[in-house]
């Protein structure tokens, strides 16, 4: 990490924040009110010989973004924004007593109180819980498996089986009832046929349909919740460790501060 001067850091954090702050909202509202950007489907159709062709029911609807996508260019932008926040709070902490936050085997470097109580802060941010919370899932009545399409290669996207099937429709025929009684070379005047109604049903087009997704599966959402509950469980139990010292007398002198505010 290059050097800079507390001053300077100051006022890039200080600018960057609110963008920070703007960017996990946009990012919160997108997942809640767009999911259809992580999903997409296929249509096709196919007329059989002899009848009409039906354009409007091929298409193509495709997946804009992944989850999975849009979690890792938060990251990347949020990452160098805590690194320089935190290099602020671990100055302004030197020498203080630290202590290692740890969930499980995964350690996160030696924090002091003030460190930890900020990372708390963030991570319980009403911003922070509305993204996460907000994360697409997709729907866990449907199928699906490894995607094959090529356009979505290396992406994390899914799929479910194709969905084939027949479009029939019902052919209506007249059909004149011939009389046995009656000489059809000499019918009588006036005389009315009975006609009937010969309905045939037919397989006019084939059909098929399949879905994509970018979304999270509510597992994987479940997880993640529960990795911030577990982070936030450490960070407590971090605090009571860092905070097991005697306190230090400040050198505040609050009754002259207050006598010189309120005279």
């Amino acid at each position: 990490m290059t050097n800079i001067k507390m001053n300077t850091l100051l006022a890039k954090v200080d600018q960057t924040a609110s963008i920070m702050q703007a960017m996990i909202r946009e990012q919160a509202a997108m997942f809640k009110t767009n999911q259809t950007l992580f999903r997409g489907e296929k249509n096709t159709y196919e007329a059989r010989d002899g009848y009409l062709d039906k354009p409007e029911k091929r298409g193509v609807a495709k997946v804009v973004a992944t989850v999975q996508e849009k979690l890792d260019a938060f990251k990347e932008r949020f990452v160098p924004y805590l690194e320089e926040l935190f290099r602020i709070e671990a100055t302004n902490s030197k020498g203080a007593s630290r202590v290692e936050l740890k969930v499980g085997n995964y350690s996160f470097g030696w924090l002091t109180a003030a460190e930890l109580m900020r990372l708390r802060n963030i991570l319980t941010s009403k911003e922070l819980d509305t993204m996460y919370a907000n994360i697409p899932v997709r729907s866990s009545a449907r199928i699906y498996e490894q995607c094959t399409d090529e356009e979505y290669e290396g992406r994390d996207v899914v799929q479910t089986p194709i969905a084939r099937s027949v479009e029939r429709t019902t052919e209506v025929e007249d059909v004149i009832l011939r009389d046995p009684n009656i000489d059809p070379e000499h019918l009588p005047a006036n005389y009315r046929s009975t006609v009937v109604q010969k309905r045939r049903l037919m397989e006019i087009g084939d059909s098929t349909h399949q879905e994509f997704s970018g979304e999270w599966t509510l597992r994987k959402k479940d997880e993640l919740l529960r990795r911030k509950s577990d982070l936030l469980t450490a960070i407590t139990v971090a605090l009571k460790q860092v905070n097991e010292v005697e306190a230090e007398q400040s050198n505040l002198n609050a009754q002259a501060l207050l006598d010189f505010l309120q005279g």
